[in-house]
């Protein structure tokens, strides 16, 4: 009994016709976090300029601080406006085997794991997203070493209602 083997070619035409679905989008409030994020980090770094300047003295060429002042505001203000021009490509969706977030104005970055493959679901908040009452959603998969998918900026009760979810269809399907 021979077996024969068959892998035609499919081309491109013949492919089935994916409709776009709407994603969700991140709470406003999230963008604002992480200005202030960003902000915390642009006071670190001038804090360090100052003390690189306070620490060379008199040593130090007086073009020198002024070099590194001026590449970290130019950063920072980089990263501000890729920040805020990034946010709306972000999203997320749970459909009815799996769960998806998008994100990327620069690398565009589709994550979507099926129900399937969650292992387990965590929701977290650090200090800032608990005063602006938003978490984050951390989805395992099976031999993964750290979170396969992580949706942030999600109000708290809709990041708990995902959740029980999420850990809803993971015990139903054991």
């Amino acid at each position: 009994m021979t077996n024969e083997f068959s892998n035609s070619v499919i081309l491109p035409d013949d492919l089935p016709v994916v409709k776009t679905p709407e994603f969700n989008p991140i709470d406003r409030k999230y963008l604002r976090l992480i200005y202030i994020r960003q902000l915390i980090f642009l006071i670190f770094m001038a804090s360090a300029v100052v003390g690189f300047i306070i620490v060379a003295g008199e040593k130090a060429p007086n073009i020198l601080p002024w070099i590194f002042g001026g590449t970290v505001a130019l950063l920072f203000c980089f990263s501000f406006i890729i920040t805020w021009l990034s946010f709306p490509y972000r999203g997320y969706l749970v459909r009815e085997k799996d769960i998806a977030y998008k994100r990327g104005l620069i690398k565009f970055q589709l994550t979507s794991i099926p129900f399937s493959r969650i292992q387990h679901v965590e929701l977290i908040q650090g200090v800032l997203a608990k005063k602006m009452n938003l978490a984050s959603i951390k989805v395992y998969t099976a031999g993964g070493s750290s979170d396969d998918l992580q949706i942030p900026g999600l109000p708290i009760e809709k990041a708990r209602q995902i959740r029980e979810f999420l850990t809803g269809k993971i015990s139903s399907d054991e």
